[in-house]
């Protein structure tokens, strides 16, 4: 009896599905559990995190018998410049922040983004367009919709969009000049002279033509592919030539070193050289692009749906100051709250690749 009981009751994962699907929650929930086991590795790694970056330099004892004290490794070394700009430390941890609100919004935000029930609650301050007030604290907007809910749900698709935007023209950036400045000839006339032909390209003109192209064009297995995707695409395949000219300059001065033409004698593949001897000396200036490039594309997906190319069922922060235009006047904060939630971002992004490009930079002397 007990066991047929059992069977016949609702789990756990049934009456989690219904509680999201009658407060009308994403599934994206299910990151906040990611993010939980994330933290918990964190802590039980930190000990070992902290002995690399930064850690005290460790006592060893020689063949011959002394003690000597341990150099510090190169990113032990970074993270001593890093860790003293107090700038690039609070730029850290506001990067941290949101990027931890951006997974974990589903458990945080009050009601639901696309919800409408404060439009029924006007006894409590909501209603279509109220101000902000102790239950709504940003408001709601035109469609009686909590504003704070939508601006914590909006930081998913900006941050998804600047990430991946960037790791894929970073990618397209590092292998194509990479090749260029390796090979050289043909392979880096043709790279270059593409590399040349993107960065005459007009890019707010190209994207806008592009997403409208994919977006409402008359193919329709390219208009059900979702906004944020479009975007990423987009910015990634128009993105890369500055840091390919980059990666090919500093390619070709670490080709004619001493220990790459040493690999070079030893029989090492052009494959192995390029990835094991020329690319991890070159890492930093990567880093340091990629991390601008976060920002850029924050700043790009933000701009391309301010000026409707976004789609109306996801929810965005270029998409939520385009709506607020019509109550520009009367309720400011509408435009505010996601313009000023925009700036922080990138401006965080900005002073943390700042602060890498200082940290990562082997002239500075501490």
């Amino acid at each position: 009896m007990t066991k047929t009981a059992k069977r016949g009751g609702i789990g756990f994962s049934s009456k989690l599905d219904n509680y999201m699907i009658k407060h009308r929650l994403p599934k994206s929930m299910i990151w906040a559990g990611i993010i939980a086991v994330i933290w918990i590795l964190f802590l039980n790694g930190l000990r070992s995190i902290r002995r690399i970056f930064g850690g005290k330099d460790t006592i060893i004892i020689a063949k011959d018998g002394t003690l000597r004290e341990r150099s510090p490794s190169q990113w032990s070394l970074v993270w001593r410049r890093y860790k003293k700009n107090k700038i690039a430390m609070l730029s850290a941890i506001l990067v941290l922040i949101i990027t931890v609100i951006a997974v974990i919004y589903p458990i945080i935000m009050p009601f639901s983004p696309i919800g409408t029930t404060p439009l029924f609650d006007a006894w409590n301050g909501g209603g279509s367009i109220s101000n902000p007030n102790l239950k709504y604290p940003g408001g709601t907007d035109i469609l009686g919709r909590d504003e704070l809910s939508r601006l914590l749900a909006g930081s998913e698709v900006s941050l998804t969009v600047g990430i991946f935007s960037s790791i894929l023209s970073v990618l397209f950036g590092v292998v194509l000049g990479a090749l260029a400045g390796y090979y050289r000839g043909w392979t880096e006339e043709v790279i270059m002279r593409i590399t040349d032909m993107f960065l005459a390209l007009p890019f707010l003109v190209i994207a806008i033509l592009a997403v409208s192209f994919i977006r409402r064009g008359r193919l329709v297995f390219l208009r059900q592919i979702p906004q944020s995707i479009v975007i990423i695409i987009v910015l990634g395949v128009f993105g890369w030539a500055g840091l390919a000219r980059l990666v090919s300059a500093n390619t070709k001065q670490i080709y004619n070193l001493d220990y790459v033409n040493a690999a070079r004698v030893l029989g090492a593949s052009n494959r192995r050289i390029i990835m094991i001897h020329i690319l991890p000396n070159i890492l930093a200036p990567i880093i340091v692009i990629g991390t601008l490039a976060i920002a850029g594309g924050i700043l790009s997906e933000a701009g391309l749906t301010f000026l409707g190319l976004g789609s109306p069922t996801t929810i965005s922060w270029g998409q939520m100051v385009n709506e607020s235009q019509t109550v520009l006047k009367t309720n400011p904060e509408l435009a505010l709250l996601p313009g000023f939630a925009i700036f922080f971002v990138v401006l965080a992004f900005n002073l943390l690749g700042d602060a890498l490009r200082d940290a990562l930079d082997p002239r500075l002397r501490e």
